[in-house]
């Protein structure tokens, strides 16, 4: 398996961008689930056509907000497994190797200078 981008952070974005995608569908198409939910789970008597009408519009409003919220939230761990890696990589360096690092960073910074200057 690759340790780039863990395991558990593909899960977390797989069932995010699923609640994403089932959230934006209910919220575009109210009618249509409030009346799958009511056939399934609500008596024939309770129904009104005005309340119908609320509940689809707050379906839509508040479906919108919460499926943004699981877009952002996607992305974000999204974005976070991918610097994974590099995050625990800089954690695992120790002082030693940093310094060889900025020195051998001096170093090909002085040989590209020495290039540009005589060419």
């Amino acid at each position: 398996m690759d340790e780039r981008f863990p395991l558990i952070y593909q899960i977390i974005c797989i069932v995010l961008t699923a609640l994403f995608v089932w959230s934006f569908v209910v919220s575009r198409e109210p009618r249509q689930w409030r009346r799958l939910y009511q056939s399934k789970f609500c008596r024939a008597e309770d129904f009104s056509v005005n309340k119908n009408k609320v509940i689809d519009e707050n379906l839509k409003k508040y479906g919108i907000l919460i499926s943004m919220f699981f877009l952002v939230a996607d992305v974000g761990f999204f974005l976070w497994g991918a610097s994974h890696y590099d995050r625990n990589k800089s954690e695992q360096t120790t002082v030693e190797e940093r310094l060889q690092l900025n020195e051998l960073e001096k170093i090909q910074s002085k040989a590209q200078a020495l290039n540009r200057t005589t060419n």
